[in-house]
């Protein structure tokens, strides 16, 4: 390649809206840009990605069941060579998951071999005001370090926040040192593409004394497959993946192709699920599909064109009762038997 790629970094913990934001970066590329993406996520079934339309000018690489800056720091190495080796693109952009601390990233793409291909810019992160006012974050270190890292801090929802809440986030991020390149409000995850480009300051290392305890705090057990070729979903019997770490379990099911949810049945189900932190989904409803996204009480909808299979993700402190939600699921696509929509 004759010339270095534009590589982003946009962290932000659970519930940030990361992958929106992507997604209104992607709606301001330029038609000339080729652009790869790679998504982490914590859990096992991966639904973030469904979230990103696939297109001949961008690259879709998922990274499931872990973070990229532990967990799956070899898959991740390995598909950054592959990207490199496979095909030209103008920029890259990785969204870890939001458990992620970006440590471990920035460490992968300061490696020798990477420098010699990428830019790194300026690291991005995407902040809920609103999450500052939960006293249990405040002393989670990987929340902490994400902001703290950062090149660029995005109050994201400023709609939804309040003037304390925003307050709160300004004051926090006017007193880390060193200063951040930028620091703005936005609702939606939009923002100027132009913050893409620009540069670091060199500064990688996290400011907080207890970033030399990652790698004491930042540990993850995930469970080991049977077989190598895992099981395949059934007409109403999903698949299963359970994850646990950093505090929290994770909870996913991949349903057959020729389930279908009832929409109102489906929506007061994930709305009643008491424990979830975080739940998001992928839904054949028939005819359209939609995503789905819960984040603490609040959901919200969008059509996607994804049209593989049925998938969601439950994030909670806690085990809940998997048992009862998967029989409650299953149930939905019984119902879902009967739709006119079946054979469309």
């Amino acid at each position: 390649m004759a010339s270095k790629i534009a590589t982003h970094l946009i962290t932000g913990f659970l519930g940030s809206g990361k992958t929106t934001a992507i997604k209104a970066l992607i709606a301001q590329k330029p038609q000339h840009e080729n652009w790869a993406i790679i998504v982490n996520e914590f859990g096992q079934v991966g639904v973030d990605p469904l979230a990103i339309e696939v297109r001949d000018d961008l690259q879709l690489t998922p990274l499931v069941g872990g973070c990229v800056c532990c967990q799956l720091g070899s898959e991740l190495h390995a598909s950054l060579k592959t990207l490199l080796e496979s095909q030209h693109f103008d920029r890259l952009l990785i969204e870890p998951t939001g458990m992620g601390h970006p440590a471990g990233i920035l460490d992968t793409l300061r490696k020798p071999f990477f420098k010699q291909h990428l830019d790194l810019r300026a690291v991005i992160c995407l902040v809920d005001p609103r999450q500052l006012a939960d006293a249990d974050l405040n002393q989670d270190q990987t929340f902490l370090d994400q902001i703290n890292m950062a090149d660029v801090v995005i109050a994201n929802k400023a709609d939804l926040a309040t003037d304390e809440d925003l307050k709160a986030l300004e004051n926090l991020v006017q007193s880390l040192y060193p200063p951040k390149q930028h620091y703005l409000t936005t609702r939606q995850g939009h923002f100027d593409a132009a913050l893409l480009d620009c540069v670091r300051d060199g500064l990688f290392q996290a400011v907080f004394p207890a970033s030399h305890q990652h790698h004491d705090t930042h540990q993850h057990h995930h469970p080991v497959p049977e077989t190598i070729t895992p099981p395949q979903p059934e007409p109403c019997r999903p698949v299963r993946q359970m994850s646990e770490g950093l505090g929290r379990v994770s909870c996913g099911w991949v349903f057959h192709p020729e389930d279908i949810f009832p929409f109102d049945e489906l929506e007061t189900l994930l709305a009643g699920i008491e424990g979830a932190e975080r739940i998001k989904g992928a839904f054949r409803l028939g005819l359209p599909w939609v995503f789905i996204n819960r984040v603490g009480a609040e959901m919200d909808y969008d059509h996607i064109s994804y049209r593989r299979d049925s998938r969601v993700e439950i994030i909670a402190r806690q085990p809940l009762d998997w048992d009862a939600i998967e029989r409650e699921l299953i149930q939905l696509t019984q119902i879902g038997v009967n739709s006119p929509y079946r054979d469309l």
